[in-house]
């Protein structure tokens, strides 16, 4: 019948295209060849010619400056030991900035008097003010003028130099900062408590002024472009001058005054 025809032809055309099915086994033998060669499937393609121009060695990095050296070990050792290595760097400065002020006292000698002899227990004085006492408390309040800030009040990056110069200036840092000089210094020189108040209390108003003179600007930019870990060496350098302006300003002779003063009332 024609059904049974249908069947026996539909039978052999599928036995057929079993029959005619790939193996898996074929078609790896096929296929493995080609990528062997890296994926080419064109057998007839030649390899690519190697370039007989040697290869280039391996160009050393250039030398670097005596200054990059030392930049690069000193940033080293402000990651590794902060506040170390800003004492011996506060120590040097202030230790320079008390040196160039005696030099020039000395070289304000009025004509035909003999200059002052170089006071060796002042520079020793300064030393210790500026490599012990000054860096960890000036370590203490960059951080915390950071965190407040920044962290804490979220200020903008527009008002964040303006928000940091307020507070250092005008509400706690100035005021604290120049008292511990003259207390600290005062102590060194083997000052009693009240000697040191007088002192503090006669000098501190003077020293205020001349310093929103000198350390608003300084610190506006200091602020605005320095990161916190250096803002304190910019302080320091820039201390040189400062520390100078007080070694004139203040010197061993009107301390000695003042504490002779004390002890005669």
């Amino acid at each position: 019948t024609r059904t049974g025809m249908l069947t026996r032809a539909a039978t052999t055309t599928f036995a057929g295209m079993r029959r005619a099915r790939p193996s898996v086994a074929a078609c790896a033998r096929v296929v493995m060849p080609h990528l062997r060669r890296g994926g080419r499937f064109n057998s007839t393609a030649t390899p690519k010619a190697q370039s007989s121009v040697p290869p280039t060695a391996a160009v050393p990095p250039p030398a670097q400056s005596p200054i990059a050296r030392f930049g690069a070990w000193y940033e080293s050792c402000l990651e590794s030991s902060p506040i170390l290595t800003k004492m011996v760097t506060s120590g040097i400065l202030f230790s320079c900035g008390d040196v160039l002020g005696q030099s020039i006292m000395r070289a304000r000698a009025p004509p035909g008097e003999e200059p002052p002899a170089f006071d060796w227990g002042r520079l020793t004085r300064a030393t210790l003010f500026g490599g012990i006492f000054y860096p960890p408390v000036a370590h203490v309040h960059y951080n915390f003028l950071e965190w407040i800030v920044v962290t804490r009040w979220a200020v903008s990056v527009t008002m964040m130099p303006w928000a940091k110069m307020f507070l250092e200036q005008f509400v706690y840092w100035g005021y604290f900062s120049n008292a511990y000089y003259h207390a600290v210094l005062g102590a060194l020189q083997g000052m009693g408590p009240d000697q040191i108040y007088h002192r503090v209390a006669d000098t501190l108003w003077d020293t205020m002024k001349a310093q929103w003179a000198f350390w608003i600007p300084v610190q506006l930019l200091n602020f605005k472009f320095v990161p916190v870990r250096h803002q304190l060496n910019v302080v320091l350098v820039v201390s040189l001058f400062w520390t100078t302006f007080l070694s004139i300003a203040f010197p061993p002779a009107k301390v000695a005054e003042d504490k002779e003063g004390t002890k005669a009332t």
